[in-house]
């Protein structure tokens, strides 16, 4: 098991460990599943 968030879904080298480069692509996804349940920065408002 590793001790990332999604477990081992960004352990890419499979060593169990989330190293810094495999842990900031977890925050980046995390950070983008927030931003769409938000709402999004990006997306258009329709009227």
């Amino acid at each position: 098991m590793t001790d990332g968030i999604f477990g081992d879904m960004f352990d890419f080298n499979g060593d169990g460990h989330l190293d810094y480069g495999e842990q900031t692509l977890e925050f980046m996804f995390l950070e983008e599943l927030i931003n769409e349940d938000e709402g999004g920065e990006d997306e258009e408002e329709f009227y």
